[in-house]
C-alpha cells in the first residue's frame, strides 16, 4: 500500500500542522523556531511535487 496516496496526503498534512500548533502552545517546541519551519516546509513540499512529477 502506497502511504502517500492522494487521499492520505492532505489529511496527514493537516494532522502534522495541528500537532505542531498544539506542541507549540504547550511550550514543548520552544527550541524550534517557527520562522524557519514554514519556509522549510514549503521548500520540501515544492521539491516533493517536482520529484513526484519526474517519476
Amino acid at each position: 500500500m502506497n502511504l502517500w496516496r492522494r487521499e492520505y496526503f492532505w489529511p496527514a498534512v493537516l494532522i502534522v500542522i495541528g500537532v505542531y500548533f498544539l506542541l507549540s502552545n504547550l511550550q514543548l517546541l520552544s527550541w524550534l523556531r517557527g520562522d524557519l519551519v514554514w519556509p522549510v516546509l514549503l521548500i520540501a513540499l515544492g521539491a516533493w511535487l517536482i520529484l513526484r512529477r519526474a517519476r
